[in-house]
């Protein structure tokens, strides 16, 4: 922040400040599709950067590129930056995304008062286009690590709790790794690393990545005055637009408890949009689902991409209602209001829905007799039919032997063998009957047999 000019000067006039754009891909970083040459920025004032009382033209600052700007609102518990008010006014009025960070002493109060004072301050920031209130860490007040690991959480306990938003965590590495000890404690929260270096740096202890990199304090920005602090956003616009929500969601309280910023999910790639019954909102390596009856349920990994791909909260499986699952050791499941998916290495992933989904729960699912859908439910020249590890699931049509028909595996495959629904035998007539020591299973037009071995 502006309170290390003096700190980082011989740091400033040795390290020149070029972006690397392959670097962010080097570090598992999103490139932002939206600005081909640069990312999302945005600068972080204070007092600093109005010498004589000189404005900031915040229109032109956002005619410049920038997306949003950061401006610090209070320091200890007696300071409040006296060019808050305005320039949160202007940069909103300029269409930035705004954020208020809060200088952290903690050697002179208490956090939970420092919070206090920042939230008295700044408010909520429960508006669209506002960023969490972010805690400015860089300096020890002479606690040990554990000490100041404690009235750090404090702080951040006290901001969620008074504006239930998530902050963010302002800090650099060298404090980090000596005056916090690498403290592990914090991924939960976004953080915003200032690293004054050409390429993009690593995330701290803890955190899985950095959301802000403060890359330089010596920017030139036009319609601010003097030198100034710079970040870029880690990842797209549309990670900018969920972080600046400003709703208290169901979604957001669910991401918390996974972990925040460094969880499985990682961050939000954009903001909550409506679906049947609920929103829906994506997040790096996966969605939250929220539906009024059911609650928010988390989507990763296989089953979250199978169901992306059928279009999401819009698509035939709707909103998820529980959580994911085992049915049995070696395969997962997550139910859907119009369906459910079932994913295993041997079985692959894959979506039940109506009929097919009603009989393969009523003959015990996963656990059951057919195992695990291997296919997706195909429409065939007569009927429709869906495979499963040890069966295969048969409609035929009004014509075509009505009704769902359930067929072991060595039928169904003599019978895919010999052309399925579309073969001379037509659709099934009837499940399996026991048949001499083996099994037979009449079709429209024949019967096919399985013998007994051994």
């Amino acid at each position: 922040m502006s309170d290390r000019r003096a700190r980082f000067a011989l740091l400033r006039a040795l390290l020149p400040v070029t972006l690397v754009l392959s670097g962010l891909a080097a570090v598992g970083l999103e490139v932002p599709s939206a600005v081909a040459a640069t990312p999302i920025s945005g600068p972080d004032v204070a007092v600093y950067q109005h010498p004589g009382g000189a404005a900031i033209d915040w229109p032109v600052v956002q005619a410049s590129g920038a997306s949003f700007a950061l401006i610090k609102a209070t320091e200890g518990t007696t300071y409040v930056n006296p060019y808050f008010a305005s320039d949160w006014a202007g940069a909103r009025r300029a269409g930035l995304v705004t954020g208020g960070y809060h200088f952290a002493r903690p050697g002179s109060s208490s956090a939970a008062a420092q919070a206090r004072s920042l939230v008295a301050t700044l408010g909520s920031t429960r508006e669209q286009g506002a960023l969490a209130p972010v805690l400015d860490l860089e300096e020890s007040g002479g606690l040990s690590p554990t000490d100041l690991a404690a009235w750090a959480h404090t702080f951040l306990a006290t901001v969620e709790q008074l504006t239930a938003r998530l902050p963010i965590l302002y800090t650099y590495p060298s404090f980090w790794h000596r005056a916090m000890a690498d403290n592990t404690s914090f991924g939960a929260f976004p953080l915003w690393l200032a690293s004054y270096r050409a390429s993009p740096p690593a995330a701290l202890a803890g955190w899985s990545q950095w959301t802000l990199w403060q890359h330089t304090s010596s920017a030139t920005v036009a319609g601010i005055p003097t030198l100034v602090d710079e970040s870029y956003l880690c990842c797209g616009a549309g990670t900018l637009t969920a972080l600046a929500d400003g709703r208290s969601s169901q979604i957001t309280a669910l991401w918390r408890r996974l972990g925040g910023a460094s969880s499985a999910l990682g961050l939000p790639i954009g903001p909550e949009v409506q679906a049947s019954g609920g929103w829906t909102q994506p997040f790096q390596r996966g969605a939250i689902g929220y539906s009024r009856a059911h609650g928010a349920h988390a989507l990763t990994g296989g089953i979250w991409s199978r169901w992306a791909g059928l279009g999401g909260g819009a698509g035939p499986l709707g909103l998820p209602i529980g959580d994911l699952t085992r049915p049995v050791p070696h395969a997962q499941q997550q139910v859907f209001a119009g369906g459910r998916i079932t994913s295993s290495a041997a079985a692959g992933t894959h979506a039940l829905r109506g009929a097919f989904l009603a009989r393969w729960v009523a003959d015990g699912g996963a656990a059951g007799p057919a195992g695990l859908a291997t296919g997706e439910q195909a429409e065939r020249p007569i009927g429709s039919s869906q495979s499963f590890e040890r069966a295969g699931y048969y409609v035929g049509t009004a014509a075509h032997g009505p009704g769902l028909h359930v067929l072991p595996m060595a039928i169904r495959d003599s019978y895919e063998d010999l052309g399925g629904p579309g073969s001379a035998l037509g659709s099934p007539v009837s499940d399996a009957e026991p048949f001499l020591l083996g099994a037979q299973v009449h079709f429209e037009r024949g019967v096919l047999v399985q013998a007994s071995v051994g």
